[in-house]
């Protein structure tokens, strides 16, 4: 597992620990003297994150009836919303025939409820979100994949995009 990025604090001449307990990790992480290479990340604050998650659910909870089954929870809606809108990873398997294809498939899709799971010919296609935590994806990634996610999920519900995006 990774470590947490460290918050420091710019002197002017030097980087600080930020506070006590980035100073307690410095400690136990680093030798005094030793080199590190820091590397800058602008964080998305945990209050967009949060309302985004907010939102989503109350998108979920306007699904009309007909799409409760197919998306069973918010983040099933979510991870969804991310793979139509392009924010997904892809792996192909490719079969001796259409019937093989049908049949891995078959075998395939209830794995992973978060999943998409295609069958074109003989080519299975399995989809799955990438994900939207604070070290995966920056900040302005992080923005434009919620802004696709919420405009799909808005269209799904027959909302505007644009009432979605202000309540965003």
């Amino acid at each position: 597992m990774t470590e947490r990025p460290i918050v420091f604090q710019w002197q002017g001449d030097a980087m600080v620990p930020a506070t006590r307990f980035w100073q307690a990790e410095c400690d136990k992480r680093f030798t005094v003297g030793e080199n590190v290479t820091l590397e800058e990340i602008h964080a998305r604050s945990h209050a967009t994150h949060a309302h985004y998650f907010a939102v989503l659910k109350q998108i979920w909870d306007t699904l009309p009836d007909h799409l409760r089954p197919q998306f069973g929870n918010p983040e099933i809606l979510r991870k969804h919303a991310l793979i139509r809108t392009g924010y997904h990873t892809m792996v192909q398997h490719a079969c001796k025939s259409a019937a093989e294809a049908e049949r891995l498939a078959a075998v395939i899709r209830p794995y992973d409820a978060y999943q998409i799971v295609t069958v074109e010919g003989a080519v299975v296609t399995v989809y799955h979100a990438v994900s939207q935590d604070m070290r995966s994806m920056d900040k302005a990634t992080f923005q434009a994949s919620k802004e696709a996610v919420l405009n799909w999920c808005a269209e799904l519900v027959g909302a505007d995009p644009a009432d979605v995006r202000a309540a965003a």
